[in-house]
């Protein structure tokens, strides 16, 4: 027998491998970095690592294939695996509620919170807390739970905790909107915004087209139009996708039809249909809105009978 030790297998950094604008090629690369995995001590990583190729097969509404690989997870985890095992309640509420069963998620997410926090898993308990609150059908209740999870994240000292922050407030800002208070979905809006310039500064787009919107919705044309028009001019300068943009700006347009300019008005909402059509009608995100895409069609052809 050889006394040699056995060779150590390369570190695997699973987070890092994640583009969640590309799911596909992010299973690949799952795929791809599973050999490397082969020795006992990277067990739970293996593990782990699953739990995020099953969640990157979800969100290409592979839901079949998503399941039974969690399957394997959990027929597969060890006793003492915790981080694996939060993980695997995490993705497996996910897959559940995009494919449409969020009552059957939520006690996944909510065994998640409880697992990691007694594992002081401080991130995932975040991550597992957003979902519950997403998990829940009933706005009010949705609002607090949110509210309860952007404390904790405020009151954190853990960059990864507080990096939560844009995303909570982005969510207890469409819970005010489903409650139709319009103000406070803005000025939660606004404190994303605030959170996500100094965590994920890539993401104040979103939160700029988020504000954008609301004050349309309020009324406030001319406010709305001004950020729209300068997300638009982001967007062309970095070569990224402006078709929600070009939809609100139509949308700013057609609400002006009916006061001065009524001919500039609809052309211009015309013109920003049509872009809006042009980049959205292949977006998998909207592959439920039929109605949504047929309108940006219909209003892009000029036709608003």
């Amino acid at each position: 027998m050889s006394d040699a030790p056995a060779e150590a297998s390369e570190p695997v950094d699973v987070d890092g491998l994640w583009d969640f604008d590309d799911p596909a090629a992010t299973e690949s690369r799952f795929l791809a970095a599973r050999p490397r995995l082969g020795a006992e001590a990277d067990h739970q990583t293996l593990m782990e690592l699953d739990t995020q190729l099953a969640r990157a097969q979800g969100l290409q509404g592979r839901f079949a294939h998503a399941l039974a690989t969690l399957e394997a997870v959990e027929a597969g985890l060890k006793e003492g695996e915790r981080r694996a095992e939060v993980r695997f309640q995490l993705e497996m509420g996910r897959v559940l509620r995009s494919s449409g069963n969020a009552e059957a998620a939520k006690p996944f997410f909510e065994k998640a919170v409880e697992l990691a926090a007694a594992a002081g898993e401080s991130a995932l308990e975040m991550d597992a807390r957003h979902m519950v609150a997403l998990a829940e059908p009933e706005p009010a209740r949705r609002l607090q739970l949110n509210h309860d999870a952007v404390e904790r994240a405020e009151a954190s000292q853990d960059p990864a905790v507080r990096g939560w922050r844009g995303s909570l407030w982005n969510n207890i800002g469409m819970d005010f909107h489903a409650l139709g208070r319009l103000a406070d979905a803005r000025l939660a809006f606004e404190n994303s915004l605030a959170a996500w310039s100094q965590d994920r500064p890539e993401r104040v787009p979103i939160a700029r087209w988020m504000i954008g919107w609301t004050l349309r919705l309020e009324g406030r044309l001319a406010e709305a139009q001004e950020i729209q028009e300068s997300l638009a001019r982001h967007h062309r300068k970095a070569g990224t996708d402006a078709g929600y943009v070009y939809e609100e700006l139509g949308e700013i347009h057609l609400a002006q039809i009916d006061g001065p300019f009524r001919a500039d008005h609809l052309a211009q909402a015309r013109l920003n249909f049509a872009a809006a059509y042009a980049a959205l009608s292949a977006n998998r995100d909207l592959a439920d809105e039929p109605e949504r895409l047929a309108r940006m069609k219909r209003l892009g052809e000029g036709k608003l009978a």
